[in-house]
Parts: structure tokens; sequence; C-alpha cells
């Protein structure tokens, strides 16, 4: 619950005077449910003071465990290793199902756009890259 939630109620509460008992319940069914409006209701405050205390007291703890608890989630869920000998074969197998016989593409089927060659890209290629010589504007009469 965020420090607004705690001042809004208590600004409607002190621009109109009314008596404490009244304060205190405003304050407490102004707050959205939760774990904190819950134990607010069971503790029963005075004053207006006590409740509000109370709210951070509690909201702090509520914060704090979920807090703890996220933690020893992440420490419990490590990714688990991972077979790449089942990878290899997964691909293998899409390969050898894609239907390389009619139509399909070889896996090394790969031309490279700088020197024509297949079996590697451009970005790989040891060839020097050509140089195109840049057209110039003329401008007309």
């Amino acid at each position: 619950m965020s420090m607004r939630d705690y001042v809004a109620p208590p600004r409607f509460v002190y621009r109109h005077p009314i008596d404490m008992a009244s304060q205190v319940h405003i304050f407490v069914f102004g707050m959205r449910e939760g774990m904190t409006r819950h134990c607010l209701k069971r503790a029963e405050p005075a004053t207006l003071e006590e409740a509000v205390a109370l709210a951070l007291r509690e909201d702090y703890m509520v914060a704090s465990s979920y807090a703890r608890q996220m933690t020893a989630e992440v420490s419990l869920s490590r990714p688990e290793p991972m077979e790449i000998d089942a990878v290899g074969a997964s691909q293998r197998q899409q390969w050898s199902s894609s239907g390389r016989g009619r139509g399909g593409r070889e896996p090394h089927a790969l031309v490279c756009f700088q020197c024509r060659k297949s079996g590697h890209r451009a970005a790989v290629c040891r060839a020097p890259a050509s140089v195109i010589p840049h057209m110039e504007h003329v401008a007309s009469d």
C-alpha cells in the first residue's frame, strides 16, 4: 500500500471535525481490502494516530514477508541443465522432415552476397568488398 493510501483518508478527516471513533472508522474502512485492513479491524485502535501507526507497521510486515517469500522462490527455481545432444537431434529431425528432396533448402545452400560463392554468408566472407562507384548528380540547366 502506498503512502498516498494512508494520507488521503486523514486529509478528509482533519478537514471535518468529527469524533475520534468516527475518524478511526473512516480511516480503516477507507483502506482497500487486504491484510493490513483486516489487522486494523481486529486491533480496534482507539485513536487515529494509533490506527496509522498500526497500518504502517502491518504494511511493512506484509511487504517484508512477501519479499522474503519471493527471494526463497527465486533461489529454489534454478534453471535446469540442458541436453545439447537432444537439441541437435531435434534440429536434425526437423531438417529431415522438411522435405529436402521436394524443393526444400539444403542446410549448407547459403550463397554469399559479397563474392557470390555458396557455403558461407557475407558477414563471414574473407573476400575483399567490392567498391561500387557513387553516382554523381549533375544539375541540368
